[in-house]
């Protein structure tokens, strides 16, 4: 059966044709929207990261600053300067950024003092630091008890050196960077009377990024 047209452009076809012709270009146009779907999406993603790389280039996040405030070494018994070793300590984090959060998390706070070695129990809690700044506070014990001799010892001038150790994370609007370590060692002059000091205040601490 034939198509009879006046159209020369328009030569007589079958109908089984005409229609399996119909059905390959509906097929086609198919095809294409799913490729420009795909290609309007791949884009997007593509803007997005690209988005994320220029803000993180831009305003990328400069180190937090810690301070030691303050901190004061005690022992269990201090009528003989044995016992256990506790150490009470403040500190301040500092985040300059504006644009950027920053998220602690797993920070652990150890301390060679006086001879003996100090160590939170756990980690601190983690948490979302804004611009500004932010007080810490940990407390440290030694593992083991004091002997009075090595109380002894330590009544005399001695450095404290509190270290805090970590991961950190940066957050900016939806985007969170992938960790890094975070380590801030502070370093203090204490001078113990029976295991008892008030370190000096605002001692800056060295804050390293890997």
């Amino acid at each position: 059966m034939s198509l009879i047209t006046d159209d020369p452009d328009r030569s007589p076809r079958d109908c089984a044709t005409k229609r399996h012709h119909h059905h390959h270009h509906h097929h086609h146009s198919g095809g294409w929207r799913q490729r420009r779907l795909l290609i309007a999406a791949s884009s997007g993603a593509a803007s997005l990261l690209a988005l994320c790389i220029i803000l993180w280039l831009t305003l990328r996040p400069s180190a937090p600053r810690f301070t030691l405030l303050a901190a004061t070494a005690t022992s269990s018994n201090a009528s003989t300067g044995g016992g256990l070793v506790r150490l009470d300590a403040a500190l301040m984090a500092h985040n300059p950024n504006a644009p950027a959060a920053a998220l602690y998390d797993g920070l652990r706070a150890r301390a060679p003092y006086a001879g003996f070695q100090l160590a939170t129990a756990g980690p601190l809690p983690p948490f979302q630091q804004a611009q500004g700044d932010a007080v810490l506070s940990a407390s440290l014990s030694s593992a083991a008890a004091a002997s009075a001799e090595g109380a002894a010892d330590g009544r005399s001038q001695a450095l404290l050196r509190l270290r805090i150790e970590g991961r950190l994370r940066w957050k900016v609007a939806a985007w969170v960077s992938g960790e890094r370590a975070l380590a801030a060692e502070c370093v203090a002059v204490a001078a113990p009377s029976q295991l008892r000091a008030v370190v000096v205040q605002g001692t800056e601490c060295a804050v390293t990024i890997e």
